[in-house]
């Protein structure tokens, strides 16, 4: 490492610096904070390239009916990798409760409209059907 003050060869663990006394903690603290300023611009990139790929996929499910469980699919598994793995954005939040919204939504409306049915086999009245047989 050279300090960035005079440029004289400093090692790592030096708290300032011999020729000039440059403070170089400082110096550690500068680049650190430039580090999690780049981290968080590549979580950004990365969080919004995952919300792309939902919405993609939210989209292709309503769309393609041949192929809309593999998009289902893609879907909550991309929702669900950006919730884990960026914990602070939003947008990932808003929209995996609303997906795991939508999903439990869904749920229930099978199960309603299976009870709807088996209430209208179990009331059906077969005893005139004999006729058509």
């Amino acid at each position: 490492m050279v300090c960035k003050k005079c440029g004289v060869k400093i090692e790592k663990n030096w708290e300032y610096c011999p020729n000039c006394r440059e403070n170089l903690l400082n110096e550690n603290i500068e680049t650190n904070k430039e580090t999690i300023i780049e981290k968080t611009d590549k979580d950004k990139t990365n969080s919004m390239i995952c919300i792309f790929v939902f919405l993609i996929n939210i989209i292709a499910l309503f769309t393609m009916d041949h192929y809309n469980g593999i998009f289902f699919i893609l879907a909550l598994i991309s929702i669900v990798t950006g919730f884990i793995k960026y914990p602070n954005s939003k947008i990932i939040k808003v929209l995996f409760w609303l997906f795991l919204i939508g999903v439990i939504l869904y749920v229930l409306l099978i199960i309603v409209l299976l009870i709807t049915c088996l209430n209208m086999i179990t009331n059906c009245d077969v005893s005139g059907m004999s006729n058509f047989g």
